[in-house]
């Protein structure tokens, strides 16, 4: 019996990995995923208290930003692809310093002519994919801290007897569909931040 495992590849879109720690707020928002209309995204508990440990009491989850009177200050969901407006709005009432931006694209979702011209590769012949993405926006200065991507993937090529054509036993995959590996993406990508 053979296994085969996930293959992992990360692309650095800002070569910086360290947190500001100086007494700067973050902004924790739901990772955004499967592109759909009734979801403002999900707080996966790993992606939480992981900032949470690195941040202490200066990270706050968006539903949790209220103003004196309980009430929630952000009155719109915010994806991954912030516009300026709303970067805007954030700079002007909030007293945020950092955005703290999560997605992940699972293969059955990823429109593929969108995808990088290495993505495109990585995920062809995919089984199972997913890509997450980490961004952390300064909104004081409207530049990205950190910028990161996980492409997860596995590829099964079928094992073929040339002489008989009879196929032989196929490998068992770790990871059974896209769904755990988008996770695990996102949690290696949470292990390269200091």
């Amino acid at each position: 019996m053979t296994f085969i495992y996930a293959n992992f590849n990360y692309d650095y879109l800002i070569f910086n990995k360290m947190l500001d720690r100086n007494n700067k707020k973050y902004l924790l928002n739901p990772t955004n995923v499967v592109k759909s209309n009734f979801s403002d995204g999900i707080y996966f508990p790993f992606v939480v208290e992981f900032f949470q440990d690195k941040l202490k009491s200066n990270v706050v989850r968006v539903n949790g930003y209220k103003n004196t009177e309980g009430k929630v200050i952000i009155p719109f969901p915010i994806s991954y692809d912030i516009d300026q407006e709303e970067i805007k709005f954030l700079k002007n009432n909030t007293s945020i310093d950092y955005i703290i931006l999560s997605k992940i694209d699972y293969l059955e979702n990823i429109d593929k002519n969108n995808l990088t011209a290495l993505n495109k590769k990585r995920l062809y012949s995919a089984k199972a994919g997913a890509i997450s993405f980490l961004k952390i926006l300064d909104i004081e200065n409207n530049q990205v801290l950190i910028e990161m991507t996980c492409t997860a993937d596995i590829n099964i090529n079928e094992n073929i007897d040339m002489d008989s054509g009879i196929r032989e036993l196929q490998p068992i995959t770790i990871h059974k569909d896209s769904y755990a590996l988008g996770e695990k993406a996102m949690k290696k990508l949470l292990k390269k931040i200091k």
